[in-house]
This record gives C-alpha cells, sequence and structure tokens, in this order.
C-alpha cells in the first residue's frame, strides 16, 4: 500500500487512519501497531518541520511479509539527514542537563528492528521494518 500525504502536521490524522487501513487488513496485532505509528509520526513530522517551505508531498508505502512490517516515508527536493547516525544522547542524565535535540531519532532507532536511509538526487527515502509478533505469523 501506498499514499502521498501533504506536507503538514494536520496530515498526521488521514496517516494513521491509512496505517489502520494497512494493519487491519493485514491482521497486524496492536504490540506491532504502536511502534510503527510512533516511528512514522517522528519520521513524518521531522520532514514536515525541517522542510516547512518545500510543497511536495510525502510518500509513505507499507507491506508485510510473513516476518515483519516494513515502512517507507520518501521525502522529495530535500537536503540530506541519515537517520541512521548515532546521535549520542544520554537518556541517563537529568532532564534539566540535556541537551535539546535527537531523543525522537534515539528512540526510533532502539524501537525498529531494522532501518535504512538512502539519499540520491535531492530525495530522502527512510525505511525500517517491524518484527511481527509470533501470533500475527
Amino acid at each position: 500500500m501506498h499514499k502521498k500525504f501533504a506536507r503538514s502536521y494536520s496530515s498526521l490524522e488521514e496517516m494513521f487512519e491509512f496505517t489502520e487501513l494497512f494493519f487491519e487488513s493485514e491482521k497486524i496485532a496492536a504490540p506491532v501497531r504502536f511502534p510503527v505509528h510512533f516511528v512514522m509520526e517522528e519520521l513524518f513530522t521531522n520532514m514536515v518541520k525541517y522542510h516547512q517551505d518545500n510543497a511536495n508531498d510525502i510518500l509513505v508505502e507499507l507491506e508485510r511479509d510473513d516476518a515483519r512490517v516494513t515502512a517507507s516515508l520518501t521525502d522529495y527536493d530535500v537536503d540530506e539527514f541519515d537517520v541512521t547516525q548515532d546521535r549520542k544522547v544520554d537518556t541517563a542524565l537529568p532532564l534539566e542537563q540535556r541537551k535539546v535535540g535527537g531523543l525522537g531519532i534515539h528512540l526510533i532507532q532502539k524501537m525498529v528492528d531494522s532501518l535504512q536511509y538512502r539519499y540520491k538526487n535531492r530525495q530522502s527515502k527512510v525505511t525500517f521494518s517491524k518484527e511481527l509478533e509470533t501470533a500475527d505469523v
């Protein structure tokens, strides 16, 4: 399944409805849905936030095989930003001592089973996968 969404925070609701349709049609259990939604929201909102003047829609693609759900978000006419690089977030520090930024990317790196980034011709594509629970297979 794939669909393009307007580059706007208001598109999040529509994107979640799209993913829920996919989850229902593929019979994906709740324990897998939360991390997939969280990661998609984090990636999508970063694409919106850091390229607000860009009029291009963001492409979301979802697929399932026997063992995993794979999602991709593609952004067009943007600068490179590799989400697979380590951001060195110290989660042990008290909140008042932490530097701002990087926690969302750090969290998605920990929540998914694979994370890839591809950048070519000002096109940025982030692909991640989440293993299915045994009940889903």
